[in-house]
């Protein structure tokens, strides 16, 4: 979170990527959308979309990485505010609202650090997650008596996946896509425990094919199985069926690793007690990834883990043809 720099990779995954999945669903679904997300400062993400969004529910902090203080200097949410103003009095959006603080803290509290109380009414069609640092690690909060307690960003998605299914009175169907972006590195504590108790023995049998790989290859593809396990759970937990498009790998403004996962929800409507997805877990395992080279989406193969071919990197070519959408949406 915070204060974003954009740079070329990101722009190529938001124009060439995002934006053509956006309007495909736009135009299959006939409304404009609500947008929930982190954009930063720039609102390069909203401007890029914007004839596609008509409500936004967006974050920003104050001070990153610092733990949210009411004394630190407001300056980057009135900046937000601000831009947020200006696309309201154009008429470029409906609507906005704003939260002082880091997502995952305000949706766990129920409300930033001003004391506004979060507010979601209506269904989120595009949840844009762009966080800024890895995924695995803890913000320190401190509750109302001052005792800090620690959230994390899985958290986050998880309490979101919840407000989405426990809406009532919209008239637009439960049918969303959640683009999340985290840093490709992580606990690795975490990561240890993760693969010492793998539940299905597709894990099992995917950590043993990329066991041998250099560190960095390693981790990606770690990273890839731990978030399709947290997504796979969460979204059944929440009677969401989802669909992963491939992860897209590339480097940050600040020289770090991101990885970019694009996932498909819709509430399962087959009034069964279990939710069960359509995709196969070794279906996105062994995707292989996309990367940016020379300002084009490209595929980024690994030989020694035997990826499985994509025939086209076209994102609404993928979802049209996924079992997910042709039943669910």
């Amino acid at each position: 979170m915070g204060e974003f720099v954009d740079n070329p990779s990101k722009k190529v995954i938001r124009l060439d990527w995002c934006k053509g999945l956006i309007s495909y669903i736009h135009t299959f679904l006939k409304y404009r959308f609500l947008y929930l997300g982190l954009p930063g400062i720039a609102l390069y993400d909203i401007e890029a979309w914007s004839e596609y969004i008509d409500q936004i529910i967006a974050f920003q902090c104050r001070d990153y990485p610092r733990p949210s203080s009411i004394s630190q200097s407001p300056k980057k949410v009135a900046e937000m505010e601000e831009s947020l103003k200006a696309l309201e009095r154009k008429g470029l959006i409906k609507t906005f609202s704003l939260y002082d603080g880091y997502i995952e803290e305000v949706l766990l509290r129920g409300r930033d650090i001003a004391g506004n109380i979060f507010s979601q009414n209506d269904v989120v069609t595009i949840y844009n997650l762009d966080f800024c640092n890895n995924l695995t690690a803890a913000l320190p909060v401190s509750d109302d008596k001052g005792t800090a307690q620690y959230v994390y960003k899985s958290h986050a998605i998880k309490k979101l996946l919840e407000i989405q299914r426990d809406i009532t009175s919209s008239t637009r169907p439960k049918k969303f896509i959640m683009f999340l972006t985290v840093h490709a590195s992580y606990r690795e504590k975490e990561m240890e425990i993760f693969q010492k108790q793998p539940e299905s023995k597709y894990l099992l049998d995917y950590f043993k094919r990329i066991q041998r790989l250099s560190r960095e290859e390693k981790q990606i593809r770690l990273l890839k199985a731990y978030i399709l396990d947290i997504i796979r759970r969460y979204f059944a937990h929440c009677n969401f069926s989802c669909h992963l498009l491939p992860a897209i790998y590339y480097e940050g403004a600040g020289g770090h690793t991101l990885v970019t996962f694009t996932i498909a929800g819709a509430i399962d409507t087959n009034n069964t007690i279990r939710t069960y997805h359509k995709q196969k877990p070794y279906e996105f395992l062994r995707t292989p990834f996309l990367t940016v080279k020379k300002q084009k989406l490209e595929l980024y193969f690994s030989p020694s883990v035997e990826d499985l071919p994509i025939e086209s990197l076209d994102p609404v070519a993928m979802i049209k043809d996924s079992e997910h959408f042709t039943r669910l949406w």
